[in-house]
């Protein structure tokens, strides 16, 4: 079947969802890029170590029929400012009262130390997604002009 015997109608659907599909990558992408960013910034933070305090435990719904379980930590930490508790999200090996976790800390907020590639991982991936977004909604101007 050729592109002049789709009727137009349908045509325009299918270049309307081609377009919205465009539009989600490059959202997925700007996603990925600002959370990239994010954990290859929060690498210049302080390195510290916390004691778990407390957690609390919660399921998040997900796609899957078990859910996505969150453990929810108060850490304490020693800064040269003097003690500070934040929470962190914690694995369940690390959800344990009294253990020690590796932080990265900038005042009262605390991240549980990445390593460098993962935000450059997610930074250089989501920049591709945007870039790719961009450049096909461009061609696809262009080709229809």
């Amino acid at each position: 079947m050729t592109q002049d015997s789709i009727p137009p109608t349908v045509a325009r659907k299918v270049r309307a969802l081609r377009r919205a599909g465009l539009f989600l990558l490059g959202l997925i992408g700007l996603v990925f890029l600002i959370v990239g960013g994010w954990l290859l910034a929060s690498q210049s933070w302080d390195r510290a170590t916390g004691t778990v305090q407390t957690c609390t435990v919660r399921v998040e719904p997900t796609t899957s029929s078990r859910g996505r379980t969150v453990h929810t930590c108060d850490v304490t930490w020693q800064a040269a400012d003097g003690a500070h508790t934040g929470s962190v999200e914690l694995d369940r090996a690390g959800a344990v009262p009294g253990q020690a976790v590796a932080l990265r800390v900038r005042g009262d907020q605390a991240v549980v130390v990445t390593p460098v590639w993962v935000g450059a991982a997610s930074a250089a991936g989501g920049l591709a997604l945007v870039g790719v977004a961009a450049v096909l909604l461009v061609r696809r101007r262009r080709a229809r002009a």
